[in-house]
């Protein structure tokens, strides 16, 4: 239970639900949900007439500043705004930064049917549907141009400021300065270097995912139901978002690349995003954007390696993601013309 106490969880969920729904009411099937941003948990409200709600309720770890992807309750202004919208996101039921019930603020959604698209090994529902790889990766860039047409100045004008480019690059200075190999370091300075060296000029600034690849996105037989994990969304240059699915799906960006092969290559997609959002964007525009993404995941990969390997926060899946860091700051820099 991602370092949960089940039983302590529990009970606190049994005086919430008494609090919220009504005295009698049960709470079965909690359980940790996929992913690893954060904690999330899923389970079920219930009294005799039969079940009351289905919730996911998202909370920050105990002890942590509240900041960025652990302040939880910065997501609730963002999914109100993009519900009324018109984006598919999780409905959102319940939020308070009343600490009685959990010891911590927390925010919860209704639990949609679905799953989400693992490209190396999808869930036999997408078969079973008829979906293809590319019927998945059109419906996420449809939802992606939604996204990026919400007017944030209306909607969002108090969220948070605007997040310039430069600073984005920056901001991972001190992750990088703690990877677990000291080459590493260097490979991911060069191609911050190279990133710096060429920033794109007035950029489409306006609400950004920040980690838009399949992997967040719900389907339920085959269409897409939700776009999921807001952690590391923001206002700012929105190609962020395009270059981070097309990298993600790039096999030169990854020590394996075995599996992705049936992804539309990334001028579909980007063709795709520009008549969906009737901007002007080609292969050649993202360029950057795509190695700013390898950058990114780079230096993600490199602390959360370091932070497995030392025991701090143990996930064996950071070993599997380890051999590819060389590849992703490579690429990038290849991108970059480095």
């Amino acid at each position: 239970m991602s370092g949960v106490d089940a039983t302590v969880l529990q009970g606190q969920l049994q005086r919430w639900a008494a609090a919220h729904y009504h005295e009698g009411t049960s709470i079965t099937d909690v359980r940790a949900m996929p992913g690893h941003a954060g904690l999330s948990f899923g389970f079920t409200v219930s009294d005799g007439g039969g079940t009351l709600d289905r919730l996911v309720m998202r909370m920050p770890p105990k002890g942590v500043r509240r900041s960025g992807n652990t302040d939880v309750l910065r997501q609730v202004p963002l999914l109100q705004a993009l519900a009324t919208a018109g984006v598919r996101v999780a409905p959102l039921r319940w939020w308070d930064a009343d600490e009685q019930w959990f010891d911590v603020p927390y925010f919860m959604v209704g639990l949609l049917p679905g799953c989400t698209f693992a490209v190396r090994e999808p869930d036999p529902s997408f078969a079973a549907a008829s979906t293809s790889v590319t019927d998945v990766f059109i419906q996420a860039v449809d939802a992606l141009a939604s996204v990026h047409l919400v007017d944030w100045r209306v909607d969002l004008s108090e969220w948070q400021p605007p997040i310039d480019l430069e600073t984005e690059v920056r901001f991972w200075d001190p992750l990088l300065a703690k990877a677990a190999d000291p080459e590493w370091i260097a490979l991911g300075e060069r191609t911050r270097d190279l990133l710096l060296a060429a920033v794109p000029q007035d950029p489409t600034i306006g609400v950004f995912h920040g980690d838009f690849q399949t992997n967040n996105l719900l389907f339920d037989q085959g269409h897409l139901v939700a776009v999921l994990d807001w952690e590391i969304s923001g206002i700012g240059a929105q190609l962020l978002d395009l270059g981070w699915l097309v990298m993600m799906n790039d096999p030169h960006s990854w020590s394996d690349g075995a599996g992705l092969a049936g992804v539309p290559d990334p001028a579909t997609l980007v063709g795709r995003y520009a008549e969906v959002s009737g901007r002007s964007v080609d292969v050649d525009s993202i360029a950057w954007y795509r190695a700013l993404s390898g950058y990114r995941f780079g230096v993600i990969s490199c602390f959360n390696v370091m932070l497995h390997r030392t025991g701090k926060r143990t996930d064996p899946e950071w070993d599997r993601i380890a051999p590819s860091v060389p590849f992703l700051f490579g690429r990038a820099a290849e991108l970059l013309g480095g």
